[in-house]
């Protein structure tokens, strides 16, 4: 009996240390998981800060750049044209004998003219931002690159880009970059850009022809390596330098449905 007693009692002891332990280890776990839980909330939280900055950084550059194309274009290209236009109606006035053909090549000039300002105009749309699609706006930055005869750039992309227009916008800059180093560093005549997507990733390829460069020290002279490393940190990508004597290929990829495990 005695003995019988003995074991009961070390039996409860035993459940005692067993259930301590075990509510010790719920509540460690508890504990560490709400602890992830709250760090992947602020870590969210200083993302979407981040992202945010980041954001109207771009908006800033992407407009001064608007402002500037627009100045050039109405003092180079629209008002070459309407300088055109006066000019040929100031022959018409003159020699009445060739009337007819100058207003007809006068009245084309116009319209060319007026058309240029109307595309002018959609770029300064105060919802710009709302409507900016990345393809558009790389297709208008290949036409504009290619105009100026001195760099040839090819852009290969798919029907449409599965990402909100802001992250198009901050995608957008960075491949901005990747182009001027192309041109400004690595000596590049020709550039091509590939963009790819599936269900779960976004891909961007941009390769260009120069001499190649080194990372490490474009990025000791300037800020741009950085702002596109931080730029594709926001949107929870990766981007990587594959460059040697040949040329370089600037890889970037982007989760489409990122996730982030907070057990």
């Amino acid at each position: 009996m005695l003995w019988q007693e003995k074991e009961i009692v070390w039996l409860v002891v035993l459940g005692t240390i067993v259930f301590l332990i075990v509510a010790v280890f719920l509540l460690t776990y508890v504990n560490i998981y709400n602890r992830r839980k709250f760090l992947h909330k602020r870590e969210k939280e200083d993302l979407e800060l981040e992202l945010g900055r980041q954001l109207t950084k771009a908006r800033v550059e992407t407009q001064e750049e608007t402002l500037d194309i627009v100045s050039k274009e109405l003092h180079d290209n629209i008002g070459q044209l309407l300088n055109s236009t006066k000019l040929l109606l100031g022959i018409a006035q003159r020699d009445p004998s060739t009337c007819n053909d100058t207003m007809m090549v006068a009245q084309e000039t116009l319209g060319k003219a007026i058309s240029e300002l109307r595309a002018l105009s959609k770029s300064l749309n105060k919802d710009w931002m709302q409507q900016f699609d990345l393809i558009d706006n790389l297709l208008n930055e290949t036409l504009r690159i290619n105009q100026s005869g001195r760099f040839h750039l090819e852009f290969k992309y798919p029907p449409s880009i599965p990402l909100n227009h802001e992250k198009q916008l901050v995608l957008f800059r960075v491949i901005q970059e990747a182009i001027q180093n192309a041109i400004k560093h690595a000596h590049a005549s020709n550039e091509k850009i590939i963009i790819t997507e599936n269900d779960a990733l976004l891909t961007v390829s941009i390769q260009d022809d120069g001499v190649g460069f080194n990372k490490e020290d474009i990025s000791k002279t300037g800020i741009g390596i950085l702002n596109m490393e931080n730029r594709i940190r926001l949107l929870e990508g990766s981007i990587q330098w594959l460059s040697d004597d040949n040329g370089t290929n600037v890889l970037i990829e982007i989760p489409l449905h990122p996730e982030k495990s907070i057990a």
